[in-house]
């Protein structure tokens, strides 16, 4: 039997559960399955075109489709902070033809400031993380502000009136910012967007004072780094300090990876880990990545598993400390 998720029942049997990924496999030998994909596969991408994470769904879909000589596509399914996307990944048929590439943002955040998610955990299965996305704080190379001390202040000088943009409720920049707001008893104004393509429209436009973006999405723009929301600096930028340096608190970065709908077969779930992991490794895909300052980092669906479980359990002692309004 493959292990699915219950969020109510996380803090008991999670872990457990997920170190049954392999207990279930048959005993019977069964016929040889179809090489997958058999036909174009479709990629749920939860948030807005023009972000990061957009960005390098569509590196994998390239490589994946050169793999395995067939059409990959990433259809945009923005809003509710990638809620919308999981619900639609949910509802599909459990076939392999509907996959997503996300961070598991829907899993381990959002059901601590949404009181009614349209989808249960159960309806997701986990496949592998494909990398985890680091975002930083930053703001327009013209701007006045120069540190994170100078930004601090400005917001602790002017209550809710400093803006910052983020990707979506219970985002993982989102979280990181409350935090930073809790230890600091500083209060921005945060406005949430459907993924960093909207958002950096707007600071790049003037319209924030600052905003939070993953660092794949900030090649090529004129921003300032402020910090990066991480335990130590990031070698795409060697200059901006580490949150965690500047004595600040720490939220685990995005893992984003690839999801099927519950009740997909074990061969194809297989098979797509298989190729996830082929796709990672290759030359092609790592050029991107570092195109976009990043590295891939793949989890195998157990290790995968695993880590979305760790960071929901510690979301679950943070997340409602933090006092976030409920949807």
């Amino acid at each position: 039997m493959n292990p699915r998720f219950s969020l109510s029942a996380f803090p008991a049997c999670m872990a457990a559960a997920l170190g049954l990924l392999a207990a279930g496999a048959g005993a019977q030998t069964a016929p040889a399955a179809a090489a997958y994909p058999t036909s174009p596969v479709e990629i749920i991408l939860p948030y807005s075109a023009g972000g990061g994470v957009d960005a390098m769904a569509r590196a994998f879909a390239r490589e994946a489709a050169r793999d395995t000589a067939q059409q990959w596509t990433v259809v945009n399914r923005e809003g509710a902070g990638g809620v919308v996307g999981f619900t639609a990944l949910a509802r599909a048929k459990p076939d392999g033809k509907v996959i997503m590439f996300s961070p598991a943002s829907p899993l381990t955040n959002s059901p601590f400031i949404n009181a009614n998610l349209p989808f249960k955990a159960t309806e997701i299965e986990p496949v592998c993380q494909v990398f985890e996305n680091v975002f930083a704080i930053a703001v327009r190379e013209d701007s006045p502000i120069r540190s994170l001390t100078e930004l601090l202040a400005r917001g602790q000088a002017n209550p809710g009136a400093v803006s910052y943009g983020h990707a979506g409720p219970a985002s993982v920049p989102h979280l990181s910012m409350a935090a930073i707001e809790r230890a600091t008893k500083v209060k921005f104004n945060a406005i949430a967007y459907r993924g960093d393509g909207p958002m950096m429209t707007d600071i790049m436009g003037g319209t924030l004072d600052f905003s939070v973006p993953a660092i794949s999405s900030i090649g090529g723009k004129k921003l300032r780094v402020l910090a990066v929301l991480a335990d130590k600096r990031q070698p795409a930028l060697p200059d901006a300090p580490s949150i965690a340096e500047l004595g600040y608190p720490v939220i685990s970065p995005g893992l984003n990876g690839l999801y099927v709908p519950a009740g997909t077969s074990k061969t194809v779930v297989s098979q797509l880990e298989g190729i996830c992991r082929k796709v990672t490794a290759s030359a092609a895909f790592n050029d991107s990545a570092k195109g976009l300052l990043q590295v891939p980092r793949f989890l195998p669906a157990a290790q995968f598993k695993a880590r979305i479980a760790s960071t929901y359990k510690t979301h679950a002692s943070l997340v409602p400390d933090l006092k976030l309004e409920k949807n």
